[in-house]
């Protein structure tokens, strides 16, 4: 047992849990991570090198003996987790967990979240529940493949050659070198990509470093004064990085040099026997149990963070209190100490005689990890089934729908006297929600996503139309077709989308991608010469000052600069012969503190529990704006029809006002359409009229 690796771990494990507890008290917490990765480079390498020098490595016993070590507590703790999301998490949240824990098991969790785009630094309301299986992943992932990137190094040095000691080592300095170089580049090349912080390829050069210093320490021994400098030296690196670095720091790029050089220095340096070294600090009783539970906690407090808003009811996205996050860190403590003592050390133990007995053993671990790995993913699996069913039976709201009394928008119109809808028959559900929207359902494809610069359009209402619409912008102003479609079908009017996630059609600079967009679509849209052109654009965005957390962000000077940017664009397509008819964009719920209405009616009900204040949630919207002061741009407000006495519900009418943030769903749009065509027919005759 190597004290000073148990201390490093314990100012790993501390670092990780901290910072999802506390992000903003420690905000370079998350570099723990990549202080477990060192550390496992070192003493893997060793596991293998030592036997491989002389010919007596195995990989079945290698890969035996870390299964053993590892696949019983995290089963443990996956299956746990399902229990507990089937128990506390709403349904709307089922399948996108379910699928987690599935990659979990299996241990691809790390590619699943690079797949998905997770911002791992934002502990968003919909963070997986097994998210921190991401980094046990990559481990894994490690621990399959770093045998034979060893074993191919000794096969190049010596063939089927007699090894001896060390001479085998400057082979591993190669292989692992090679590892190290490749890896890093890759990792600066890439990050600033969503998958970077996750894939394995760009965190291999750390598992490389362990392995590195392995081989040095081998070679070079330091005297206590000079090891007891470098450890504290190394420590010292560590806390820097841990108060320092925060979300914006790149990474893990170069910069996770400096924890990575941190933790080499602090196992270097060991336990030197000077009085004002590290070694009485890291003897200390709490450190070596917090380094022996290190493995257990990590696997532990992850899942009861997550659920532990559910579980005491708050709703999706709100703060959880002080008193409940220090309740989870202290049932982890105490769950992790149980699994180390009743589940790691017995089972390492009873693999130990196994894996020593003269004829080794290897079925029972097999059937271990078959067992568990089904005993995980098909509960998991079903979960997400049987929202993707559900999912797949929603309903589409027919046009016999629209302007039924009470339905929808209808619930807003004056005097309207509507009793409240039970949350069995909200239209569409709470899960159904999710694929009940313009771009899956009526134009799947319409909108274009991420870096893509290709203008798509769709056409609605009646292709044949003599009077030619368009409508341009981003997702907010997808929100509003599914109306504008009832009506310009009902009005035979042809209707053409111009959409962009993220990227309205302002002058204002966004991202490159985003802007060369802009100037394609802007291009199209002169040369199609519509008779109007409807512009939206999410409030919250006011380019180019780029998104704002609170409706005192957006200032009269931020809203006026963004105006600005709009009636620039908009006077290109005005000099092109097509009037312009500016929507104003809907509240806002996440800005005023619901980040998930959806989960929320779930949790709740549609009683007022799922309302947010309008004064926070709808904002000064920079497009309505700069309708006001554009000569000859009209504009569109339907706030009455979202909100009312300063109240602004998810549920209205019985139909689930918002599907994802701020998204409108398809059916409450639809249901707006007579309650707006009054004023959409007088923008649009006034404009075929010039």
């Amino acid at each position: 047992m190597r004290l000073e690796i148990q201390a490093v771990r314990a100012v790993a494990i501390a670092s990780v849990v901290l910072y999802h507890l506390f992000p903003h008290a420690l905000s370079g917490g998350f570099v723990g991570v990549d202080v477990f990765f060192v550390i496992s480079g070192f003493l893997i390498t060793s596991h293998i090198a030592k036997p491989l020098a002389v010919g007596g490595f195995s990989f079945g016993a290698f890969y035996a003996r870390r299964a053993w070590r590892l696949l019983p507590a995290s089963l443990l703790v996956l299956a746990t987790t399902v229990l507990l999301t089937a128990l506390f998490v709403p349904r709307t949240l089922w399948k996108d967990f379910g699928d987690q824990i599935v990659a979990s098991a299996l241990y691809v969790e790390n590619w699943a979240l690079a797949g998905n785009a997770v911002d791992y630094s934002a502990l968003a309301s919909d963070a997986s529940i097994v998210q921190h299986f991401w980094s046990l992943s990559t481990e894994e992932q490690f621990y399959a493949v770093w045998p034979l990137v060893l074993w191919l190094g000794a096969r190049l040095r010596y063939g089927r050659r007699r090894r001896n000691g060390r001479s085998l080592d400057p082979a591993l300095a190669v292989a692992l070198g090679v590892v190290f170089v490749l890896s890093l580049t890759n990792s600066i090349w890439l990050t600033g990509s969503p998958a970077a912080y996750f894939i394995t390829t760009t965190r291999a050069w750390e598992f490389a470093a362990g392995g590195l210093l392995w081989l040095l320490m081998r070679r070079v021994s330091l005297p206590d004064a000079v090891a007891a400098v470098v450890s504290w030296t190394g420590l010292a690196l560590i806390v820097v990085t841990l108060l320092t670095f925060d979300a914006s720091t790149p990474f893990p790029s170069a910069t996770a040099l400096l924890p990575v050089t941190g933790t080499a220095l602090m196992i270097a340096g060991g336990m030197p026997r000077v009085p004002w070294g590290p070694a009485a600090v890291f003897r200390l009783r709490w450190v070596q149990w917090l380094g022996d539970v290190s493995y257990s906690l990590y696997l532990w407090h992850w899942p009861l963070l997550i659920v532990m808003p559910f579980v005491i009811g708050l709703r999706v996205g709100a703060e959880t209190p002080l008193w409940a996050k220090l309740l989870v860190l202290l049932i982890s403590l105490g769950l992790a100490h149980l699994t180390r003592r009743l589940v790691e050390v017995p089972l390492i133990a009873f693999a130990g005689v196994r894996l020593r007995a003269p004829r080794r053993r290897y079925r029972g671990v097999l059937i271990l990890g078959l067992a568990g790995v089904l005993v995980i993913a098909v509960p998991a699996g079903s979960m997400s089934w049987s929202v993707t069913q559900e999912q797949a039976a929603a309903a589409t709201t027919t046009t016999a729908s629209i302007g039924k009394p009470c339905f929808g928008a209808a619930a807003m119109q004056p005097g309207a006297d509507c009793k409240p809808v039970d949350a069995q028959d909200i239209t569409p559900s709470a899960v159904q929600v999710a694929v009940d929207d313009f771009a899956d359902q009526e134009g799947a494809g319409c909108q274009v996503l991420g870096s893509d610069v290709t203008v798509k359009t769709c056409q609605a209402g009646d292709p044949n139309g003599t009077v030619r619409l368009a409508i341009a912008g981003d997702s907010h102003a997808a929100n509003w077709v599914p109306a504008l479609a009832v009506i310009a079908k009902q009005h035979h009017w042809s209707l053409t989308t111009y959409l962009h996630s993220g990227c309205p059609l302002t002058a204002a600079h966004i991202a490159a991608s985003c802007d060369t967009w802009k100037a394609s679509a802007l291009t199209a849209l002169q040369q199609e010469h519509y008779d109007a052109v409807f512009v939206a654009a999410m409030s919250r965005t006011p380019w180019p000052h780029g998104m704002v957390r609170t409706a005192s962000d957006l200032t009269d000077k931020v809203r006026d600069d963004s105006a600005r940017g709009y009636a620039e664009a908009w006077t290109q397509l005005q000099q092109a012969g097509s009037d312009v008819i500016a929507l104003r964009d809907n509240p806002d719920p996440a800005i005023g503190g619901l980040a998930d209405a959806p989960s929320c009616v779930a949790q709740n009900g549609t009683g007022s529990a799922c309302d947010v204040q309008q004064a926070k949630a709808l904002l000064a919207d920079p497009v309505a704006r700069a309708a006001r002061t554009t000569p000859h741009v009209q504009l569109i407000d339907a706030s009455s029809l979202f909100c009312a006495d300063g109240t602004c519900p998810s549920v209205i009418g019985g139909v689930l006002v918002y599907r994802q943030v701020q998204h409108v769903t398809r059916t409450y749009s639809r249901s707006m359409a007579p309650f707006i065509e009054p004023q959409v027919r007088r923008a649009v005759t006034a404009a075929t009229a010039r």
